[in-house]
């Protein structure tokens, strides 16, 4: 995956922009998220950040700064029927934010 900027010629040429879609979650839907990546995506990035850092992390970390309320930040970068997605979640009281977005596919992922 490359992070390229959109330009004026990608816009002249009609490339398509990933679809941003974003939610409110109550906490119990963000732990069933993250339950439902475990079960059922290819993880291939997760990063933490906090209080008191910002790095990479294991799914299973990230869900326990989460329930802890250690967490600022999480994204989540996966792979789930042939297409990357990536989540951003920004907990929040009584609700967070999260941010999805499909990505562009380079190569052959999953393979």
């Amino acid at each position: 995956m490359t992070s390229e900027k959109l330009t004026l010629e990608d816009i002249q040429n009609k490339t398509p922009i990933p679809e941003i879609l974003q939610a409110e979650w109550a906490r119990d839907q963000v732990n069933q998220l993250f339950d439902d990546l475990r079960d059922g995506a290819d993880v291939q990035h997760v990063q933490l950040r906090s209080t008191t850092t910002d790095t990479v992390a294991t799914l299973a970390e990230a869900k326990l700064a989460f329930d802890s309320g250690e967490a600022q930040a999480i994204q989540v970068r996966y792979l789930f029927e042939q297409e990357v997605w990536c989540d951003t979640i920004l907990p929040g009281d009584p609700t967070t934010k999260i941010v999805r977005s499909r990505l562009p596919v380079e190569g052959n992922l999953g393979s």
